[in-house]
């Protein structure tokens, strides 16, 4: 009898440790930050971005607007996520935010004339 048990639990061990660790590594795949590079066309008319870097670790990244006049700043990732900042000058700010899906990010943003608006952006 003990060791029809013995074999019982190994078996069910067997059966349900690789089940286990695939759970258990889940959430270190899902932990990384979205990839945000690329050149993103925006909906609406507005000013397109190109991020030409980013840190999956970190989340930081840097890019470019496709007006000279203007410039991206404090470009962050977390997740699915994004953060950035549009400036010209010294006086005009456009904080952007959104989520990243694939080769779709779908955002908003509020700039300091006031404006609050809804975009979607393709890769």
């Amino acid at each position: 009898m003990g060791r029809r048990l013995l074999l019982t639990l190994f078996a069910t061990l067997a059966a349900v440790l690789p089940s286990s660790i695939l759970i258990a590594s889940q959430p270190a795949f899902a932990a990384g930050n979205a990839n945000f590079v690329g050149r993103w066309a925006i909906s609406g008319g507005y000013l397109g971005i190109t991020v030409k870097s980013e840190n999956r670790a970190t989340g930081a990244c840097a890019g470019v607007t496709a007006s000279p006049q203007y410039h991206m700043i404090g470009c962050r990732v977390k997740g699915n996520k994004y953060v950035f900042t549009i400036t010209l000058g010294k006086g005009y700010r456009s904080h952007n935010s959104g989520t990243i899906s694939g080769n779709t990010i779908t955002g908003s943003f509020k700039d300091t004339n006031g404006t609050v608006a809804q975009y979607t952006g393709t890769r």
